[in-house]
């Protein structure tokens, strides 16, 4: 059984980018619509020139920015976990997050 788990997480280990990948973007799409609120409360008071810029570059390099960071710190996260730990954090995180996805009002 050993070796299968742990062949099991050499493939997720030799996959670990797009599964970073997969995982902040499905935060990024459930939360999105509730960080773009907040954006919107936040600058409501300013001219339309200044929120169409502010939404710009969040949308453009904020979103872009957060992505490529989470992605690389939860990388790092999951390559020094062992090999049973990589494997239930992996699953558990892609059900929890289609639990949010299912339950999220934007879905």
């Amino acid at each position: 059984m050993e070796n299968y788990i742990r062949d099991f997480a050499d493939f997720l280990r030799l996959h670990l980018v797009s599964i970073s990948v997969g995982l902040i973007s499905t935060i990024l799409t459930i939360y999105g619509g509730t960080i773009n609120q907040y954006a919107r409360k936040l600058t409501q008071k300013l001219p339309f020139l200044g929120r169409f810029v502010f939404f710009v570059i969040l949308c453009g390099a904020g979103y872009g920015f957060i992505s490529s960071q989470a992605v690389r710190f939860l990388r790092q996260f999951l390559t020094n976990l062992t090999d049973i730990h990589l494997i239930l954090t992996i699953v558990i995180s892609f059900i929890v997050l289609g639990f949010l996805a299912k339950s999220s009002k934007n879905a």
